[in-house]
């Protein structure tokens, strides 16, 4: 009498039939997963930083405007700029600056009547470098800055 207990031929191909099961299910669900990484969150809106003058060449321009604004362009109120020294070393720190009821705020660079002042430390031999702003949006809202944001050029003059 034959039956399924003496039967071998069924296990031959199973090994292999797995392996390609789990194959095809790793594949399918990396597809899925970079699909889904497309889309943004939903209620979120991105924030950008316009900068009124990427190079800034010192003794002729001193002063450089920046301005928070979504996507769409609508001006965005109470936020707040951290200006570091990329390239550039900053002689007083970092700086941090409100947008407060305006969405723009005016960035000095060693230059007094500002609304607030970057003091630049130039290493020696250096004629230029970066400073680095990050935007850090109003608390209690769905706005995000995950991009990067612009850097300013600076050029000893």
């Amino acid at each position: 009498m034959t039956g399924l207990w003496t039967d071998e031929r069924g296990i031959e191909g199973l090994p292999v039939r797995l392996v390609v099961a789990v194959a095809v299910g790793v594949t399918a669900l990396g597809v899925m997963m970079g699909m889904l990484a497309e889309f943004d969150d939903v209620g979120t809106t991105e924030l950008t930083l316009e900068v009124s003058d990427e190079l800034i060449v010192l003794g002729e321009t001193d002063t450089v405007t920046l301005t928070v604004v979504t996507e769409e362009g609508q001006p965005v109120e109470n936020a707040q700029l951290l200006v570091t020294g990329g390239s550039l070393p900053l002689a007083n720190g970092p700086v941090d600056l409100q947008t407060g009821d305006t969405a723009a705020v005016t960035l000095g660079i060693d230059t007094a009547g500002a609304d607030a002042t970057a003091r630049t430390d130039f290493r020696d031999g250096q004629t230029r470098g970066t400073l680095d702003i990050e935007l850090i949006p109003p608390s209690g809202g769905e706005l995000v800055d995950e991009r990067g944001n612009p850097e300013v050029v600076v050029v000893r003059g």
